[in-house]
C-alpha cells in the first residue's frame, strides 16, 4: 500500500489532482510493485523556479523538469516527488491530451524512481519502461505519452 501526503496548495480548481486518481493510480503501482509494507511518500507541487532550483542542486541540470524524486527510507517519510503543473501543461498540449493525464503518468514514473527504477542505463530502462507502460495501461493511460 502507498499512502500520498499531497501538496497542491499552490494550483486552483480544476488544476488539483483528485484524491480518487491518486489513490487508484498509488493502489496500482502497489500492485505491480507487489509491495509488502504501507509506505508513505510525499507529493508537492512546487514552482517552475523551485524545480529548475532543485534540479540543478541535485542533477547540474540548470532548466526546469517535469518531475523530480528522491527516496529517503525513513519511518515517516519514504519518498518524495516534486511535480512542476506549468511544466506538465505544456507536455500534455505538445502531445495533444490532458494535463491530468500527464500528471498520472507523471506520479507513475516518479513513483517507479522512488522504488528504485531508472533509465539512464538501457539495462535499467529496459526494466523501468515495460513496467511503467503495464501500470499506465492498467490505469487506462495511454504509455506513450
Amino acid at each position: 500500500m502507498i499512502s500520498i501526503e499531497l501538496n497542491q496548495s499552490r494550483l486552483k480548481g480544476g488544476m488539483c489532482l483528485p484524491k480518487t486518481i491518486l489513490d487508484r493510480t498509488c493502489k496500482h503501482v502497489a500492485k505491480y510493485l507487489s509491495l509488502k509494507q504501507p509506505r508513505r511518500i510525499s507529493v508537492a507541487f512546487v514552482s517552475e523556479k523551485e524545480m529548475r532550483k532543485w534540479n540543478f542542486h541535485y542533477r547540474g541540470i540548470d532548466r526546469v523538469t517535469d518531475v523530480l524524486s528522491f527516496t529517503f527510507d525513513e519511518q515517516d517519510v519514504y519518498g518524495e516527488i516534486l511535480l512542476s503543473y506549468e511544466q506538465a501543461k505544456r507536455q500534455a498540449k505538445m502531445l495533444k491530451h490532458s494535463v491530468r493525464e500527464e500528471l498520472v503518468f507523471l506520479l507513475v514514473h516518479g513513483l517507479l524512481h522512488v522504488f528504485g527504477y531508472a533509465h539512464v542505463r538501457p539495462t535499467d530502462a529496459k526494466k523501468m519502461f515495460p513496467l511503467q507502460t503495464k501500470i499506465l495501461t492498467s490505469l487506462d493511460v495511454d504509455p506513450h505519452i
